[in-house]
């Protein structure tokens, strides 16, 4: 199913609202020496303690949601779906996995299975020392089964964006292309995606932060509406290498779930 590679590229920054501009594995709300360089081993203020060339970072995320409607079939069912996403961080390099599962009320064969897994590959440029860039390029593997034909290989470019307006404030974005490569079938014609993000952020104490946000995402069927909805998400630390958070989603068109939420643990290292 396609709907999975729209939510890995929202889930660090929509739905965590977790920033950390310059890779170091400290956040920027308690960053005290930001644009370290990426190989530097930093303490928990994010200062350096050494530098090596070989230190790497991580990221795991285990998240559930609710929504209203099964993407797979685009039918109105309650839906549950468990994600698990997993991102290295290497100098400015980021490797990037995403899997989910999904689960709904439905009677027929596409009740539950595996989502589409992706893989990307992102790299980070800062033009700006408020300003920086994540342009990537990433495949979808055909993991969803259904009778659609729906079962190629996909390929996604993407470009990820943060702007710091403070040491409080920063705007994040996103846009990505995906060139389906599924053959039409009698019951479903195929179309390349795009995805487009907007949102704003605000630290509201040393260890939470809220997001607003606009979503925008193409349907894989060329006869269905993109689906658009507006979100809030909430982040909180727990101790220095833990986060919990939040997302609630509102849809704006037919395509959408009314309401979704998600619930998500994540742990940076």
């Amino acid at each position: 199913m396609k709907r999975s590679y729209l939510v890995a590229l929202l889930i660090s920054t929509s739905l965590f609202g977790y920033t950390d501009s310059d890779m170091d594995g400290v956040e920027d709300a308690y960053d005290k020496c930001p644009q370290t360089l990426f190989s530097d081993l930093v303490d928990l203020n994010g200062c350096t303690i050494q530098s090596t060339q070989n230190s790497l970072h991580f990221d795991l995320i285990f998240a559930e949601e609710y929504s209203k409607i099964n993407y797979a079939s685009q039918e109105y069912s309650d839906t549950w779906t468990t994600s698990f996403e997993a991102d290295i961080y290497l100098k400015n390099w980021i490797f990037q996995g995403f899997t989910s599962y999904y689960r709904s009320d439905l009677s027929d064969a596409m009740a539950n299975g595996w989502n589409d897994t992706l893989i990307n590959v992102l790299y980070r440029i800062t033009p700006t020392e408020k300003l920086t860039l994540y342009p990537g390029i990433g495949i979808v593997l055909p993991t969803y089964k259904s009778s659609y034909s729906n079962e190629a290989v996909d390929y996604t470019a993407l470009l990820n964006l943060q702007y710091e307006i403070d040491s409080t404030k920063y705007l994040f974005g996103g846009y990505s292309h995906t060139w389906v490569n599924d053959k039409d079938v009698a019951k479903a014609t195929y179309q390349n995606t795009q995805m487009f993000q907007a949102g704003f952020g605000y630290q509201l104490t040393p260890k939470s932060t809220l997001s607003i946000s606009y979503n925008q995402n193409d349907t894989i069927y060329q006869d269905i509406e993109s689906v658009k909805s507006i979100h809030a998400g909430y982040m909180q630390n727990i101790g220095s290498h833990w986060s919990i958070g939040g997302d609630y989603g509102y849809g704006l068109s037919d395509s959408a779930s009314d309401h979704s939420l998600i619930i998500g643990l994540k742990y940076h290292y």
